[in-house]
């Protein structure tokens, strides 16, 4: 038997084989052909070798080409690459001639605000002073235009907390369902914290004010004056006083259902987190000067 597998023979085998160097900024979609049938020379001992353990062939990438049909290797270059990842005294009689196609796509990148969904549940008499602090802001996105080309923004999951009554930092997940298969993100988990206060209501009544009138009109509004819910730290609700607020209503768009002119809050005071107006319109009447 040692006899035997001294001797040199011929013999058909089996190659797997490992595509390497991709092209920077290309993505391999479709799975290229994994291994290659080829006929070698070798003892017995080596071909008893690649039974046992098939060779791995690595194909490099940075030799490929493109032709009207894509992006392809040729049978006379990978038949090179692979007698150079031959053992000594093994020689290569045949390989197919048949051309390896490759479909590449040129990669993508993107950069993507991030968001929290849904609405924060608070206990009661508690809100968030100012905005929810988000660890990015945003993620870039690298990978094919099928895939990413849709995204124009990405949510956590939900944030796990309810009845807030404190300051809170989490460490959330980007939503699985933005995950797809060629694509990466630069970021999988996001810090999310807010500072958390107990709040205090207040109700200011504000003068209204009319704008864009002729000057050859004066305008009578009912109410004339209009409650301003406010939410804030109770000491910054007590020095509150209506000239800190500006109270409008647009003479030239009235409401096109009602005919009522629409209020806006044009101005309110910094340490306000949050205001409600009590009436969202009022009724005039208006007469000539």
């Amino acid at each position: 038997m040692i006899t035997r597998l001294s001797e040199t023979y011929s013999h058909s085998v089996d190659f797997a084989l490992n595509y390497t160097h991709r092209p920077e900024g290309m993505l391999m979609v479709d799975t290229p052909p994994e291994e290659l049938g080829v006929r070698i020379r070798a003892n017995g001992f080596q071909l008893l070798g690649y039974q046992l353990s098939p060779k791995k062939i690595a194909i490099d990438l940075r030799e490929v080409r493109q032709g009207n049909k894509g992006y392809f290797i040729s049978p006379q270059t990978y038949r090179n690459q692979i007698e150079q990842q031959l053992s000594q005294g093994i020689g290569l009689l045949q390989v197919p001639s048949d051309t390896i196609f490759l479909n590449f796509q040129k990669m993508k990148s993107k950069t993507v605000p991030v968001r929290v969904p849904g609405g924060l549940n608070f206990a009661q008499n508690y809100m968030l002073e100012g905005e929810l602090i988000l660890e990015p802001e945003q993620v870039h996105l690298l990978g094919p235009p099928s895939e990413i080309d849709s995204i124009e923004v990405v949510f956590t999951e939900p944030l796990p907390i309810s009845e807030i009554k404190g300051d809170f930092k989490k460490e959330l997940l980007i939503d699985s369902k933005y995950r797809h298969p060629n694509t990466e993100f630069s970021q999988d988990r996001i810090k999310v914290s807010g500072s958390v206060f107990r709040f205090s209501e207040a109700v200011i009544e504000v003068p209204v004010e009319v704008i864009n009138l002729p000057d050859s009109l004066v305008v009578q509004t009912f109410p004339n004056m209009v409650g301003v819910l406010c939410k804030g730290r109770i000491e910054g609700l007590k020095s509150l006083n209506p000239d800190d607020f500006r109270l409008v209503a647009d003479y030239s768009s009235p409401s096109s259902e009602t005919g009522r002119l629409l209020l806006n809050l044009a101005l309110k005071p910094e340490g306000v987190h949050e205001t409600q107006l009590l009436e969202i319109s009022v009724e005039f009447i208006t007469r000539r000067e």
